[in-house]
């Protein structure tokens, strides 16, 4: 009977000190405010309802971002062009996930000095609809002293918090960040790969001519030429080559599939599709479609050359060191 006594004891002692612990954890004074601080901006059960984003900042010009059909595009005052949508999801994702935003204070006079106030922040504006009211309508201000957080709080609200600066690393960027500038975007969801690809042939650059020097002859222009799928690999006509190098002809179809541009451009000036005819690629597939790339006109800046892809509305700035990358000889498939 003492012993069930002493047994009784010691358990409502234990249950007892498990329940000061448990205590102590969770009225703990860091926790506490770990759980304060705990703070979404965006609800996530409305970012399906999502269809217009707008950024802006003293430091940029104002972005907007629309979705059509579940796609989404940067408008631009010329046209409306595709965005990336995974640089997309992720700002969605940052804002309607739980993280660290404490409340550092609620008073309107130290918005100012925060730079919270509307002709001073930096504004993330999120509309759904045709709702009037906007999904969320952040201000991001100043950083924090330590320069690692910035300040933000929501127009027409008083109350301020603050948290990591990942933020204002989107609302800075260029437009040109937010593009979708892969020449073939199919390929993102492997609907083009190397595999898929039968036979491509290149039409090379009408510019050697041009590139000779009045010291020196000019050389012919080399002619087009077709690389061919077979059962040993790949083969090449139209051009006079021993063998091919396997790994190359595929590293060079790769290339081809990822290749992106520097920019979107508007249409030049008097310029219609048959304009584009200074150099092409063509890729077949085995599904028996065919993709291209059309060279056009020198654009004003860096070496660019405009480039008209199949299947697309748009043009695309291409980088000199990406037309190298396009437009190889046939001698360079040949196996060392």
């Amino acid at each position: 009977m003492v012993y069930k006594k002493k047994v009784l004891f010691l358990s409502s002692v234990v249950g007892v000190l498990a329940l000061l612990y448990a205590g102590t954890w969770i009225f703990e004074p860091e926790r506490v405010h770990s759980r304060n601080a705990a703070f979404q901006w965006l609800d996530p059960k409305r970012l399906d309802e999502v269809d217009r984003i707008e950024l802006s900042g003293s430091s940029r010009d104002p972005l907007t971002l629309i979705r059509k059909e579940a796609a989404w595009f940067v408008s631009r005052d010329d046209g409306e062009y595709p965005a990336k949508q995974g640089r997309i999801e992720d700002f969605l994702r940052i804002l309607s996930t739980k993280g660290a935003y404490p409340v550092r204070g609620t008073e309107t006079a130290s918005h100012e000095r925060l730079g919270l106030t509307e002709a001073a922040a930096s504004r993330i504006l999120i509309r759904g609809g045709a709702a009037a009211d906007p999904l969320l309508d952040l201000l991001v201000g100043s950083q924090d002293p330590t320069g690692r957080e910035v300040y933000l709080r929501k127009q027409g609200q008083p109350e301020i918090r603050s948290g990591n600066d990942i933020l204002s690393g989107y609302i800075s960027s260029s437009k040109t960040a937010w593009y979708n500038l892969r020449l073939f975007p199919e390929a993102e969801n492997s609907g083009l790969g190397v595999d898929s690809v039968q036979r491509i042939t290149v039409y090379p650059l009408a510019s050697s001519l041009e590139q000779a020097t009045e010291a020196e002859e000019p050389s012919a222009p080399e002619g087009p030429f077709s690389l061919s799928r077979s059962q040993e690999g790949w083969i090449i006509e139209g051009a006079s080559v021993p063998e091919l190098d396997t790994q190359r002809v595929e590293s060079y179809i790769r290339s081809i599939v990822d290749a992106e541009g520097e920019d979107f451009i508007p249409a030049p000036a008097g310029i219609k599709e048959d304009g584009f005819n200074q150099g092409q690629i063509i890729l077949e597939l085995g599904n028996g479609l065919r993709r291209s790339i059309r060279i056009g006109p020198a654009l004003d800046s860096n070496n660019q050359r405009s480039a008209l892809v199949s299947d697309t509305p748009f043009i695309y700035a291409l980088a000199e060191w990406t037309m190298s990358r396009l437009f190889r000889t046939a001698s360079y498939f040949e196996k060392p």
